[in-house]
């Protein structure tokens, strides 16, 4: 697939589960900011050239794949595909998640 303009294909970082590592159990209430409303982690998996500007100039879109990044929850503007990863624009994403965090997460 090919991503036209400012367009960039994510996919959701992995939800988090009801029983944890040591075998706890969490209660709904735990998982209820993460499944509903609110910015939600996706890893970038594949970005368009950019769109241009007023000149015609391009301006290229800040993340990359590989980069994880937050956005806000997609009520309107993002496509879901059927495999769940969804298409959205530049303008959803909040912020740029640094390397460091995804190091954190895997050691802790």
């Amino acid at each position: 697939m090919k991503l036209l303009g400012n367009k960039i294909l994510v996919e959701r970082v992995k939800r988090p589960t009801a029983n944890t590592t040591g075998s706890i159990l969490l209660p709904p209430v735990a998982l209820d900011d993460y499944n509903t409303g609110g910015p939600k982690e996706y890893r970038v998996l594949q970005v368009g050239p950019g769109r241009p500007n007023r000149k015609g100039v391009l301006l290229p879109i800040e993340c990359a794949p590989g980069d994880r990044v937050i956005c806000e929850s997609f009520y309107t503007g993002a496509k879901e595909l059927e495999d769940g990863r969804f298409i959205i624009t530049d303008d959803m994403i909040i912020a740029i998640l640094p390397k460091t965090h995804e190091a954190k997460k895997a050691a802790g």
